[in-house]
């Protein structure tokens, strides 16, 4: 049975809930389309460090969302001009050339050339306009994947270029890669003209599509909403990382050495160069022991200056 799964909605913890809850739920020969945009998100890898892959600073001043998926892979930026695709399957019945095939049928009847780089992009004229990634659990798999149709690059750009901090993570970094906007190439091309051209595809590929269902929050709350909302998912599951922030306070300039253990502050090290006396000693122990977040632990050490 082949299914056409459509969310209305746009923000990023729905949308990967949702996600989730078609992956653990999918039934013997079924095989699903999803297909979903993010507002101004950025989405992290399940293995990779939010603060070595991400300008949180700058996320944070634009209301940029930070999210982290269930599937390995690199950072990516989302907002309303990228298109997002999953294919859901048994993982017996997965086949990435099928898969790859649906798109790049697609793009042709839009009039363009696409070509498959590796196993986990899509380019054309060398320029990257999909990127992959994959996951399996318990016998079920799926392939996800983004399409730049109109995505603000500028945005994209700032927001997965990390803050001059000095840092040393053993996660996966992402590699950068040059990119095109599908609209620079034909300005007649939008998301609803790849949404159909996808559709059409899948339905080509796999065969004539049972239904199509549009999913937004009015009607169904997916059971792993609120995981994606949650600050630990998102930012608690990165691996360990040494990360120094360097601040001008009142005193002077300061440097805090922080040792991270799974988001949580497991040693700390603060210098200045500050003619004033300061207890530097009761400030580390007071950071030890607390969920790593910039803007508290900047208020505590101003607390004490």
């Amino acid at each position: 049975m082949n299914k056409v799964i459509i969310s209305k909605e746009v923000d990023p913890a729905y949308n990967l809930a949702l996600e989730e809850e078609l992956l653990r739920n999918l039934k013997d020969n079924e095989n699903i389309l999803y297909l979903w945009q993010n507002d101004r998100t950025v989405v992290i890898g399940r293995n990779q460090n939010p603060y070595s892959e991400c300008n949180l600073d700058y996320m944070k001043e634009n209301n940029i969302k930070l999210v982290r998926r269930i599937s390995g892979g690199g950072t990516v930026f989302h907002d309303l001009g990228n298109l997002n695709f999953t294919f859901l399957t048994k993982e017996a019945d997965a086949n990435l050339e099928k898969q790859l095939k649906v798109i790049i049928d697609g793009i042709k009847k839009l009039g363009l050339v696409a070509e498959i780089s590796g196993r986990n992009d899509l380019l054309i004229d060398n320029k990257k306009f999909s990127g992959h990634a994959f996951y399996s659990e318990d016998g079920n798999y799926f392939h996800h994947g983004t399409i730049m149709i109109d995505i603000n690059l500028n945005e994209l750009s700032k927001s997965l270029n990390p803050s001059k901090l000095k840092l040393q993570s053993k996660g996966i970094k992402s590699v950068r890669s040059r990119v095109v906007n599908l609209k620079d190439l034909d300005k007649k091309i939008d998301s609803n003209s790849v949404k159909e051209a996808l559709i059409n595809g899948f339905s080509k590929v796999y065969g004539q599509v049972s239904n199509i269902k549009e999913y937004s929050k009015e009607e169904y709350i997916p059971s792993h909403f609120q995981k994606y909302n949650d600050r630990k998912w998102n930012f608690g599951e990165s691996p360990n990382y040494n990360i120094t922030l360097e601040r001008k306070f009142s005193i002077g300039n300061v440097e805090i050495n922080l040792d991270i253990v799974n988001g949580i502050i497991e040693d700390c090290k603060i210098f200045t160069d500050s003619l004033m006396l300061v207890d530097l000693n009761k400030i580390q122990e007071c950071l030890k022991g607390i969920e790593f977040n910039e803007e508290v632990i900047i208020e505590i050490i101003e607390g004490y200056m």
